[in-house]
């Protein structure tokens, strides 16, 4: 786990990742001026903060049931409308967040790793997955303002 000491700091850090990203998307829902991109920033620093309470849940010993969210909003249709090329500040941060959704994803797929006990993996397997989710609505949103697709 390199410089992390026990499944519970690497936990803890995955709670700071979660509460630093919901930061940072409030922060860049607050100056986006495309609408689409403030709900899309706004969407996922809700996440976060679920995220974050999955955690504290799981260090607190209680339930590691994660709410499934089959009705991920689609923002392409009204991020593209929106999306004025002469603007790439929001392009450049949807990168950065792909970049912090990847990051915590592979926290997950490491804690997931290392757990001996199958509530535990299939906790975090589900969390990593709804990282990467996260990652592709951020991707679809960038391929269908910039005609670019980032390869995973």
């Amino acid at each position: 786990m390199g410089n992390i000491g026990s499944v519970e700091d690497a936990v803890k850090l995955g709670i700071s990742f979660e509460d630093q990203g919901r930061d940072f998307y409030l922060e860049f829902a607050e100056s986006a001026t495309d609408p689409a991109a403030k709900d899309m920033f706004l969407y996922l620093a809700e996440e976060e903060k679920k995220h974050a309470k999955y955690l504290q849940s799981y260090l607190e010993g209680e339930d590691l049931s994660i709410e499934e969210d089959t009705d991920m909003p689609d923002f392409r249709e009204a991020f593209a409308s929106e999306f004025t090329g002469e603007d790439l500040g929001e392009v450049g941060v949807m990168l950065a967040a792909m970049r912090l959704e990847r990051k915590t994803e592979d926290l997950y797929l490491m804690l997931s790793s290392v757990s001996s006990d199958s509530g535990q993996r299939e906790f975090f397997e589900k969390l990593a997955a709804v990282e990467r989710d996260h990652y592709d609505l951020i991707d679809g949103l960038l391929a269908s303002v910039t005609g670019f697709r980032m390869q995973t």
